[in-house]
């Protein structure tokens, strides 16, 4: 079902621009049936992020990407059905599993991310879930992360925004653009904001289930 929260009612912070600290890699992230890798580019990227995804940086990103491709983060295995699909993202160091992600393709129903017992990415399970009767007709998915609504924002086709809520307004703290043929994604995100594996999985679902980003 939509979720209650509105971004209409969180008029964007135009102050605050987003400062990433972490640079993320989601390779072959999209629309995926089997497997794909997260790859932390944190620190690899030479080119600065300037406000947007410019060609210059998402090159840099993807070359340091080929370097990093043998040392995944996160790694990522598919399975499902015409309704649904899941995904295990587990540890690409220790093999450990970090969440399942529960994505549907159904417009009115709700995608979950469940972390396991004593997770230090997140205390409880994340719902993300379509919002529905902004006047522009908006593409919107809202989750809630310690009491604190989130938004993804896909109406900029293969560029996906993710606002937190603060003091009543958005402030943006991540964004995401396809890359590789449509296959990739490049993430870049202000983790001080939210946990990255948060970020990630509800990035994933954008990329995969219903009304997927054109990415």
């Amino acid at each position: 079902m939509p979720h209650p929260f509105s971004p209409e009612d969180f008029p964007i912070n135009e102050d605050v621009v987003l400062q990433p600290t972490k640079v993320f890699y989601l390779k072959g992230c999209v629309h995926f049936k089997t497997t794909a890798s997260i790859l932390d580019l944190s620190g690899h990227v030479r080119q600065p992020y300037s406000g947007d995804f410019s060609h210059a940086f998402l090159d840099d990103a993807e070359q340091a990407a080929r370097k990093l491709e043998s040392q995944p983060a996160y790694e990522i295995k598919s399975s499902g059905n015409m309704m649904r699909t899941l995904k295990t993202i587990t540890d690409g160091r220790s093999g450990e599993k970090v969440c399942d992600l529960n994505i549907t393709f159904i417009s009115f129903d709700s995608s979950k991310v469940r972390f396991p017992p004593n997770s230090h990415h997140s205390r409880h399970e994340v719902e993300i879930c379509p919002v529905e009767g902004s006047s522009d007709d908006s593409r919107h998915e809202a989750f809630v992360k310690n009491s604190i609504p989130f938004f993804w924002d896909m109406t900029r086709g293969r560029i996906g925004i993710l606002y937190k809520c603060l003091n009543q307004k958005r402030v943006e703290v991540g964004r995401v653009a396809g890359y590789g043929f449509d296959k990739d994604a490049v993430l870049v995100l202000n983790a001080n904001e939210l946990d990255d594996v948060v970020a990630i999985s509800t990035c994933i679902i954008l990329l995969n289930g219903r009304d997927a980003m054109d990415a």
